[in-house]
């Protein structure tokens, strides 16, 4: 919850202040959309994966991980050499060492000093990029820093609040934020969309500067600044802007979702993957079961919400009851703070079956679309999930029949995981049970 209100916090944060005015620029969405669907989709590669899931996550720099990595804490160093991708996620994420595949991250504070072979996708509130890539980086967040020593392989796409690029781009520069400052070299061309744009010495363009402000004069280049092909202003469009900065910052608010709701899936089906295929299986086998028991469950939900908000009234009219009579305010605070917790617990229970019903839903979904295509599938894969999510998300937008798609759907999937748990427990018990030795009555 925290990471992902802080995720909001990053994309939100490019529109506050007076400078934070940004134009309509088709070329940048749709780079942006296809670089944050490419990323997931690369991270679905294969489902060989390792999981680290701590407060303290470190990866030495004597291990070494063959396959790819999905790494969760507060703190995450990875030091080592992971041969896959990498996939991250917490308050702090440190990666020094060296990831042959791609790198994404969804974190409070990143910084980057090693090398990564594939790209860089990372969604995070300070970002200081020191190391290599050796493909594209795509990066939103607050601050922004690309040091001196970093170099990018391919294209650099960087959405935030201050930007500071010093290091050195193979290829295209796409740089959206308020304050602005670029002192590095860029191989191509160069699209810088701010309030304040600074180009300092010895910045390097080898292509054409492409910049959008309010004014002419929002840019300041400095002397000893090589600029080799043209310098192109595109002033700010004050009557289509905020539109399209809405309709922008609503596509970024849906990829967030589908992120966070492919890291959750992830998770979940790692964690229960025993839980999770028996879900999936109640749901195409028994789908009318499956949504009776999801009505249902969701109906204990609702009872219980209510039960505690009315058991938190009683807590105040137990103190009030407890100052003229103690023996009926004691009794009445008793009941009430006894029902707190135990509606508490229901309620977000209740929460959490509710987005992972989504989750199971979109996995089958995605698995009946890729078995069209390739009818001997893997069962349950990564890319099926992600597909039935990006495939959700698109129904989910429909206009008033969108929010009835998404209770649902998300009932349904929640009854079929109820419906998992409940077989799976019955196996184990089974399991469990004691075997008759020969002779014994049964």
């Amino acid at each position: 919850m925290e990471l992902s209100f802080r995720f909001d916090v990053v994309i939100m944060s490019r529109y506050k202040g007076p400078n934070m005015n940004i134009p309509n620029r088709s070329k940048l969405r749709v780079t942006v959309l296809t670089a944050v669907v490419f990323m997931l989709i690369t991270a679905c590669s294969s489902w060989a994966v390792n999981f680290e899931m701590e407060d303290n996550v470190h990866i030495s720099n004597l291990h070494r991980i063959d396959d790819d990595l999905i790494a969760w804490g507060s703190n995450v160093t990875v030091d080592g050499l992971i041969e896959g991708d990498l996939i991250t996620g917490g308050h702090t994420v440190n990666t020094n060492g060296h990831i042959r595949g791609s790198e994404s991250v969804l974190a409070y504070k990143f910084h980057h000093t090693g090398h990564i072979d594939g790209s860089l996708r990372s969604f995070v509130y300070f970002l200081e990029l020191d190391g290599s890539v050796g493909r594209s980086v795509l990066a939103s967040g607050d601050d922004i820093r690309v040091g001196e020593k970093a170099i990018i392989g391919k294209d650099l796409i960087l959405l935030g609040t201050t930007i500071h690029c010093d290091g050195l781009v193979k290829g295209s520069a796409d740089l959206t934020g308020g304050d602005i400052v670029l002192s590095g070299t860029i191989h191509g061309d160069a699209a810088i969309c701010g309030g304040k744009i600074k180009i300092l010495a010895p910045a390097v363009i080898r292509g054409d500067l492409t910049y959008s402000a309010r004014t002419k004069d929002a840019l300041e280049v400095a002397p000893g600044v090589t600029i080799l092909g043209e310098t192109i202003f595109k002033a700010k469009d004050d009557n289509g802007g905020h539109a399209a900065d809405s309709r922008w910052t609503a596509a970024i608010v849906q990829i967030s979702k589908i992120l966070a709701a492919f890291l959750f899936g992830v998770i979940l089906l790692f964690l229960f993957n025993k839980y999770a295929v028996e879900a999936a299986n109640q749901l195409r086998q028994r789908l009318a079961v499956a949504t009776a028991t999801g009505l249902l469950s969701m109906l204990i939900v609702v009872v219980s919400l209510l039960i505690l908000i009315i058991s938190g009234a009683f807590v105040l009219i137990g103190w009030i009851v407890a100052s003229t009579d103690a023996a009926a305010g004691a009794i009445v605070l008793s009941l009430s703070i006894l029902m707190v917790p135990i509606t508490s617990f229901i309620t977000v229970s209740g929460a959490v079956l509710f987005y992972s019903g989504k989750i199971i839903v979109a996995v089958v979904l995605g698995y009946f679309l890729i078995k069209l295509i390739k009818p001997g599938a893997v069962y349950l894969s990564r890319i099926q999930l992600l597909l039935g999510l990006i495939v959700l998300t698109i129904a989910f937008a429909l206009p008033y029949l969108g929010f009835l798609i998404y209770l649902a759907l998300s009932t349904i999937g929640a009854g079929a995981i109820v419906l998992g748990i409940k077989y799976c427990r019955r196996d184990m018990n089974q399991a469990a049970a004691p075997v008759p030795e020969p002779g014994e009555d049964s």
